[in-house]
């Protein structure tokens, strides 16, 4: 199991950030939250070695099978978005999973949008800490490192998950 979902309270409301076929969706919803919205562009992008450098065709391909294979499961809520578009109220989120663009500016916006959107008590977790490529020397580490450090917020880092504590 990968540890954010320990973090994860039965009728908790939750947000997955980067969804792409919707594998780990299944995985927040055997935790039984009372809702779980599933935020991801399904937008070809043109980044070299990355999953969203595909074909637009595909990308509408995976986005319907991610439709099709939540769609009698009312908790889901798909945004066809990129991650900061969706107007969520502050403070709505008991738990965030942050698995999207991996860029350091990206993960940062990221961080910044949802802890806004974050319980008090809550948390912002995500994948890939210490991931890197070629055209991205600055990924989530050097972002979530950063966000923690301006607010003082409790980090706790497993493998290549990260949990900050809200």
């Amino acid at each position: 199991m990968r540890y954010p979902l320990t973090k994860i309270k039965v009728n908790d409301i939750c947000a997955e950030v980067g969804v792409w076929k919707g594998n780990f969706s299944s995985r927040i919803l055997e935790r039984n939250p009372k809702a779980l919205h599933l935020i991801d562009p399904w937008v070809s992008q043109d980044y070299t070695g990355r999953w969203y450098s595909c074909p637009q065709q595909k990308m509408d391909k995976i986005y319907q099978r991610v439709v099709n294979k939540f769609k009698e499961d009312d908790r889901v809520i798909i945004h066809r978005n990129f991650s900061t578009e969706p107007p969520f109220p502050a403070r709505f989120f008991d738990w965030v999973y942050i698995d999207g663009n991996h860029s350091y500016p990206a993960v940062l916006k990221d961080l910044e949008f949802y802890s806004r959107h974050v319980k008090r008590g809550g948390f912002l977790c995500g994948d890939d800490y210490g991931w890197t490529d070629k055209s991205c020397t600055k990924g989530p580490k050097v972002a979530v490192d950063e966000f923690t450090t301006k607010y003082n917020l409790p980090l706790e880092v497993k493998r290549n998950q990260f949990i900050i504590s809200m």
